[in-house]
């Protein structure tokens, strides 16, 4: 996922369907396409000037994401944030960040991380960090969240927990965004500078407890946090 993608027009040149997606999927994981939103590919055709057949194709990637569902005879929308299917996602997430924070202490410990791994590690936490002291938007800090997992990822030395973890990064962010508890976020980057510190140390075992705490917290608290949205009456 680009940080600097946009829905802005696609220059019509090769690969039409990878473009489309990345600027859809930028959307959605951002709510600028909002869950429960409808898709109308004749309106995403003229914004990003392609014709419809990449935008179909794009369309259906996302359908296999999970980011959109049918709806009826109204086509596509956008996925609905569900508590449970965070529930269960952040279920999957725990074992395999513990792996990815295990295996780059681990790398670490053995001398075989790169100063480069382990800088981006380091300024992916200031960063965040930073964000969080300035109250930057709910945008910008879920950005920052995704860009620290993915510096352990790399440092993990491990490309397929980050080629599986990116598929579903689109829908922890835009359930963060959603909920934006400024308490929860305040635990978390404590957290992530604990996870930092053990992981630069080469301490295996306490960096992966750290990370599988992190995230079962994480996840109790992000669906606590979505039943109560969700639960708030909608605005007329």
């Amino acid at each position: 996922m680009e940080s600097n993608t946009s829905l802005e027009a696609v220059e019509d040149s090769p690969p039409f369907i990878e473009q489309v997606f990345d600027v859809l999927l930028f959307d959605i994981a951002f709510c600028k396409l909002e869950p429960g939103e409808r898709i109308r590919q004749s309106v995403l055709a003229s914004q990003l000037k392609v014709s419809r057949q990449p935008i179909s194709h794009a369309l259906q990637l996302l359908k296999h994401e999970g980011l959109l569902q049918d709806s009826g005879r109204q086509g596509l929308q956008v996925t609905p944030i569900e508590p449970e299917y965070m529930r269960l996602l952040f279920q999957a997430r725990r074992p395999l960040e513990a792996s990815a924070a295990a295996l780059a202490a681990q790398r670490v410990a053995d001398h075989r991380a790169s100063d480069e791994e382990c800088e981006f590690l380091r300024r992916m936490l200031v960063a965040g960090q930073d964000k969080v002291s300035a109250h930057a938007p709910a945008p910008e800090i879920a950005m920052a969240e995704f860009q620290f997992h993915v510096a352990l990822y790399r440092l993990s030395g491990n490309t397929v927990i980050e080629q599986m973890m990116n598929g579903r990064w689109a829908h922890i962010m835009r359930a963060l965004i959603t909920t934006h508890a400024r308490a929860d976020i305040l635990v978390a980057w404590e957290e992530h500078a604990a996870i930092a510190d053990c992981v630069l140390r080469g301490s295996v075992l306490e960096a992966s407890e750290l990370v599988s705490r992190h995230v079962q917290r994480g996840g109790i608290a992000l669906c606590k946090h979505l039943e109560e949205v969700l639960a708030q009456p909608s605005p007329l």
